[in-house]
């Protein structure tokens, strides 16, 4: 946060975007549910900031506070300033608004790329009941070298130009490991083009884990200082076996968690990756118990959404999603897991201050092998793309001469300032892209806005190392 110059003579009052909230007789949180920021006060601070009620003086506020609090008045008041937990006495919420997400769009008119995806694999040896994968007309094949090399050697030079000094590499399928032999050339294409450039670089591999073979197990071994997991696992064994079948309608869970804890034991970066439906809400502390017991350190969960009538009969009500969100963040607390999940995006904004940068598209893309290149892996199969990728994108997408891009952002942007024109319109908070766009809104629609209230109003009380996640989101 970089200290903003305040006038001397300025009028100051509360945001009215501000957030106070007492925990106890010793804590208050405090945050702008448009700039972020959260941050911890004695309790004093609720009649520091009862100082602003009104638009006051700096002067008159300093000496109305000089018996509230135990620092300097002036030095408290530049620091809620510089938060903007105050505000110029003349500003309304609506303008606000409208210079905030003016400002990320100007910060966004350029994308910077630190996250690049490889759809690497057009077979999967699972058969899983409501793959996404089965949404669209995903049609693609395996990825070749030739392919992925044209997009690293364009790719490192951006980065470096554009100043960004790490970058992430993930390998989705539908099963990465099946394509094993081009998988391993581009990781070793990658990190010697990463030395090359000085881009810090890791990579992540999405996998069901039903299959691990001698030769995938030592390649995991050599190279795991930069290699990361997230495995795939839908509850205890009675519910991801309801889910997760193999292509003879077998049950996968105790392969899967053999390989699991196979991976673990190599010393590498293992998550897993689970998904909250009506088939495992009931089990849910159980099967944290389980994966703790594994040596996970850190779960995922997403939130299952159906395609087909059947399938949305397995789909959490709102009032469930919540619950379940709460129960697994208690579960994984008494075990030091991290959790996490795409749920968590809305609440991580809204208490960092960074709405309305999506990571889809402004910093990450992916690539499937036919050149289509999407925002984010759920977009794969639609129309909604950035185009198909030639020698130049990474020139063009630097240069800020990216149509698609261009696009992209604009529809975000532009639909989010249409919320002002509404009469009683929510102007803090977001949905992913892709919630809105299987909906058939607009991107910018807040789709989720009570649900994300609920959990902000829940994450707002719990221990800062359970709200923000390991990467800030940055606008």
């Amino acid at each position: 946060m970089n200290p903003t110059e305040m006038p001397p003579d300025a009028t100051l009052k509360k945001s009215p975007f501000l957030v106070v909230r007492q925990l106890d007789d010793s804590e208050v949180r405090v945050y702008s549910k448009l700039h972020g920021n959260l941050t911890s006060y004695g309790p004093e601070i609720i009649d520091v900031l009862g100082s602003f009620d009104r638009p006051v003086s700096m002067a008159a506020a300093a000496a109305g506070m000089s018996g509230m609090c135990r620092c300097e008045p002036p030095v408290l008041i530049q620091e809620l300033y510089d938060k903007r937990f105050l505000v110029e006495g003349d500003r309304s919420e609506r303008d606000m608004f409208a210079e905030y997400v003016s400002m990320a769009r100007r910060r966004n008119e350029i994308a910077r790329i630190s996250k690049v995806t490889f759809l690497i694999s057009a077979k999967c040896n699972l058969a899983c009941k409501g793959c996404y994968h089965s949404f669209y007309d995903f049609k693609s094949s395996h990825m070749t070298c030739e392919f992925a090399d044209r997009v690293l050697t364009g790719l490192f030079p951006y980065l470096k130009k554009r100043g960004i000094s790490a970058l992430l590499v993930s390998f989705l399928g539908y099963e990465p490991l099946l394509n094993f032999e081009t998988m391993s050339r581009v990781y070793d294409r990658a990190h010697a083009m990463s030395r090359e450039y000085g881009i810090d670089t890791t990579f992540k591999i999405f996998t069901n884990a039903f299959s691990l073979n001698e030769e995938e197990y030592d390649w995991i071994v050599r190279n795991r200082q930069r290699l990361s997991f997230k495995v795939s696992l839908d509850g205890v064994r009675e519910d991801n076996d309801q889910r997760r079948l193999d292509r003879a309608g077998r049950g996968t869970f105790d392969r899967v968690v053999g390989n699991l804890k196979r991976i673990i034991a190599t010393g590498v970066e293992c998550d897993v990756l689970t998904t909250l439906s009506k088939i495992n809400f009931s089990n849910i502390e159980r099967f944290v118990d389980e994966m703790a017991a594994t040596g996970t350190r850190n779960i995922t969960a997403n939130i299952f959404c159906g395609q087909s009538p059947e399938e949305r009969k397995l789909e959490l009500s709102e009032e469930e999603r919540f619950e379940a969100i709460k129960r697994m963040d208690l579960a994984t607390e008494k075990h030091g897991i991290e959790f996490d999940g795409e749920w968590k995006f809305a609440v991580v904004q809204m208490v960092t201050g960074a709405h309305f940068t999506c990571p889809a598209g402004m910093r990450q893309v992916v690539f499937c092998a036919d050149g289509a290149i999407h925002p984010c892996q759920r977009f794969a199969g639609t129309e909604l793309t950035f185009g198909t990728f030639g020698d130049d994108f990474w020139e063009k997408l630097g240069e800020g001469q990216c149509e698609s891009y261009e696009r992209w952002t604009a529809d975000l942007y532009d639909s989010v300032m249409d919320r002002m024109k509404e009469e009683d319109v929510d102007l803090t908070g977001w949905s992913c892209p892709f919630v809105p766009f299987v909906r058939g809104e607009c991107l910018g629609k807040h789709v989720e806005s009570d649900f994300n209230e609920r959990l902000i109003e829940y994450y707002v009380t719990r221990p800062m190392d359970r709200i923000i996640a390991k990467s800030r989101i940055h606008c």
